[in-house]
């Protein structure tokens, strides 16, 4: 038994003992996958430390890269990986020639990608169309059409609320729609509602970034202080609505199961007819709304809020999905935020790292091919 234990975490926890390398391209594993007796510390008693005698060589050879908020050897592994990808993308962007069509898309996005000089000149300029298209609303009854254009052009299916499809929880043969709550910028609800010190001072620091973002958007510091503040007064009334992590592993409090008629009563200030119609989606019959107490909080913000004040909501969730793609002013500012104040992190990770992961989520059939 003893045996299997130090086996099993050997396994999980450290099976490969190398301390990190210097990050580059490269085209094979720069190891052989397997247990390796120097992830152990013997100067560890097993019998006080178990976890420190089976994997603490592998903590001392290999500690969190400032670019990461946590490390093990699966984080690893997912390095090496990448630097393989890496490899395989830098060699296929350099090609002009003898390229099939997989090969030219994923080359031709990863060069674009890491062509930071033309990022930078364009600034926020490919966020106009989108921005340009929530200013233009004349009101609220023109939302359902622009949110739904939002939703698919930033891939923000959180934007006020999400909408996607998954398996009908009474008869898992059956996909249907599903209505579910979201519009948060922060993780979920618990920073907005707890008042402890430290939440306090996340959401101070979250009001003084979306001001900060809307600045960059052009807004002056008067205006973008005052939308901020609007973007925390709507999603924290958004946030006290939502379920709590807790509450949403229970699946008999995420199922509410009702047709479209049943969907629209849970808001009726929002046309849901309108938003599937714009989405190209066709008669849908049955639908799971899984927060109900949400969406009459969404209807509640649509029916109190001023016009101006959704927009500064919608302007403030397109600028955060896409702050990522980017000139760096949007790249710096979104991870000074969202990875060093929430997650701890003191390093953005390099381009490639970024670029690579972009093309492997967006294209991953295409750089499959090349894997294999």
């Amino acid at each position: 038994m003893r045996a299997r234990l130090l086996l099993a975490a050997l396994s999980s926890c450290c099976g490969l003992a190398f301390a990190q390398e210097t990050e580059k391209p490269i085209t094979a594993l720069p190891y052989t996958p397997g247990l390796d007796v120097r992830a152990m510390d013997p100067s560890a008693d097993p019998c006080v430390d178990f976890y420190q005698y089976s994997c603490g060589g592998w903590i001392a050879m290999n500690p969190i890269p400032a670019d990461q908020p946590k490390w093990s050897v699966y984080g690893k592994l997912t390095l090496d990986n990448q630097r393989y990808l890496w490899g395989i993308l830098e060699e296929l962007a350099a090609k002009t020639q003898g390229r099939n069509a997989a090969q030219q898309k994923v080359g031709d996005y990863f060069a674009a990608c890491m062509d930071e000089a033309a990022i930078e000149r364009r600034g926020a300029q490919p966020l106009q169309p989108y921005l340009d298209l929530i200013d233009g609303m004349n009101s609220t009854r023109e939302l359902p059409a622009v949110l739904s254009h939002l939703h698919l052009a930033t891939g923000d299916s959180g934007l006020l609320f999400g909408f996607g499809s998954n398996q009908d929880f009474t008869d898992s043969t059956q996909v249907i729609a599903f209505a579910s709550g979201g519009g948060l910028g922060l993780p979920d609800r618990d920073y907005y509602a707890r008042d402890d010190d430290k939440s306090k001072d996340i959401r101070a620091k979250y009001v003084a970034h979306v001001a900060k973002m809307f600045e960059l958007l052009g807004d002056t510091p008067q205006d973008s202080a005052h939308k901020a503040a609007t973007v925390m007064e709507i999603e924290t009334a958004l946030a006290r609505a939502s379920l709590t992590r807790v509450d949403k592993r229970d699946p008999y409090k995420l199922f509410h199961k009702v047709d479209l008629k049943g969907l629209k009563a849970t808001a009726p200030a929002f046309d849901f007819a309108a938003y599937l119609r714009a989405s190209s989606i066709g008669k849908l019959a049955t639908f799971n709304v899984t927060e109900p107490a949400f969406f009459q909080e969404v209807d509640r913000q649509l029916t109190s809020r001023s016009l101006d004040d959704l927009k500064a909501y919608l302007r403030w969730h397109v600028a955060a999905a896409t702050a990522p793609l980017l000139s760096s002013a949007f790249v710096n500012e979104n991870f000074e935020f969202f990875s060093k104040t929430l997650r701890g992190v003191p390093q953005m990770k390099p381009r490639w790292k970024r670029c690579a992961t972009l093309v492997d989520s967006q294209l991953g059939e295409a750089l499959g091919q090349e894997f294999v």
